[in-house]
């Protein structure tokens, strides 16, 4: 049976609905409540997975029976389940491996069972029967390796409506790039206003080049200074996927070795490079913000996803970089010579007598250094730099595993 309306209209003013209801504080609210009104005797949630485990089970206000509101006060708790489900788990992870999940996909429980299966099955038994509902079908609409949301919509045992489960699944499979697509732009907006009000101030507090990038080097976020570290492109770039990389290809090697050996051991890695401007040591490092999105189903599914900080610096027995000087005090490249050298200890004669310059133009380049860098010494000045080798001071620079030295061409 097909729904009586305007279908291009109404399929219209859906699709403008998804990508509103998933800006919404209360996300999917108005479009799920939307769709049951097309397809009576249903109602929807959002649920959450991770793997054979129903995690989260999240119901908009207005359309949900009473039998199962009362089923839902029972055994969650702050929209997660706190009953036992293990029998289920193991029902569903057969299923997993008989039909793993794909982004985007519609499903229907009459996809893997007849009536009476469904009936008897764990699903059915522990969530459906309690709340009074029955047959399911579902929109995946977030996957993060094991962990994924999706739309469950429910058939109502005691409506007497007529089910339209074709219909509700077409129009599902139509809507389904929109929910995907404004779920990924949902997120990548809340990310960008959380990293900007939570820890953004955090970074940029921080005086060495840092990046955060995801488990696999796709750059999530950056201070500063590590933005005009990579604009500068002479040590680090970005591919056109967004992904961190050095820019001499065997760097970039040592570097997605540093990240695996992160992922695995949660602890903090590094490694040196050998360059024109100077010795650079990177440490990479687990960075683990707290998720406070409101959207509850996007912190089921990410807030597992592992972050990792790389901090650009250099080890004590080298001189400082003058590229990283340039980027966290945005010094031009004259003052960057001139503050590496000052900090070997340096005085402004010798510093004019090796780079041909008249000592007064040197002199009034290191009161520019200070201006810029906050101090008035050669003391407060060495002070200030000491933050760079903390990176180095992190590690034992003779274990080959943890620093390995590689050689950028010069320029």
């Amino acid at each position: 049976m097909q729904p009586h309306f305007d279908h291009t209209r109404v399929l219209s003013d859906l699709i403008g609905l998804v990508y509103d209801s998933a800006l919404e504080t209360d996300q999917w609210r108005r479009l799920l409540e939307g769709i049951c009104d097309l397809f009576p005797g249903h109602m929807a949630i959002t649920g959450t997975f991770d793997g054979p485990h129903f995690v989260g089970l999240y119901t908009p206000s207005g359309f949900v029976t009473e039998r199962f509101k009362a089923e839902y006060d029972e055994n969650w708790y702050d929209g997660h389940f706190i009953g036992d489900q293990a029998d289920y788990a193991t029902e569903r992870a057969e299923i997993l491996r008989r039909d793993p999940p794909t982004l985007g996909r519609v499903r229907s429980s009459r996809d893997w069972y007849t009536d009476e299966e469904y009936r008897q099955s764990e699903f059915s038994r522990i969530f459906m029967e309690p709340g009074g509902t029955g047959h399911w079908t579902s929109l995946l609409f977030a996957l993060n390796g094991a962990r994924l949301a999706a739309f469950l919509f429910f058939e109502i045992d005691d409506d007497p409506a007529e089910k339209d489960a074709a219909g509700l699944r077409s129009l599902l499979e139509t809507l389904s790039p929109h929910v995907v697509r404004a779920t990924r732009i949902a997120r990548a907006l809340h990310m960008a206003k959380e990293a900007a009000e939570t820890y953004k101030g955090f970074l940029d507090a921080i005086a060495l080049p840092l990046m955060i990038t995801d488990r696999d080097g796709i750059l999530q976020t950056a201070n500063s200074a590590g933005l005009r570290l990579l604009e500068r492109g002479e040590l680090l770039k970005l591919t056109a996927h967004g992904r961190l990389s050095m820019v001499d290809p065997d760097g970039s090697e040592g570097l997605y070795s540093v990240l695996r050996a992160v992922r695995k051991d949660d602890g903090p890695h590094g490694f040196r490079i050998d360059h024109h401007d100077g010795e650079v040591s990177l440490c990479v490092a687990p960075f683990h913000p707290a998720m406070s999105t409101h959207l509850m189903s996007e912190r089921d599914v990410f807030d597992c996803e592992q972050l990792l900080a790389i901090f650009a610096g250099t080890h004590g027995a080298f001189r400082l970089n003058a590229g990283l000087l340039r980027d966290v005090f945005q010094l031009t490249d004259r003052e960057a010579e001139i503050c590496a050298a000052m900090v070997t200890g340096r005085s402004p004669a010798q510093i004019a007598d090796r780079s041909g310059r008249a000592e007064k133009t040197i002199r009034n380049q290191i009161q520019s250094v200070y201006d810029k860098i906050g101090v008035n010494s050669n003391r407060e000045l060495a002070e200030a730099l000491s933050v760079f080798r903390t990176v180095g001071a992190m590690f034992d620079s003779d274990d080959p595993y943890l620093f390995r030295p590689r050689s950028l061409p010069r320029q």
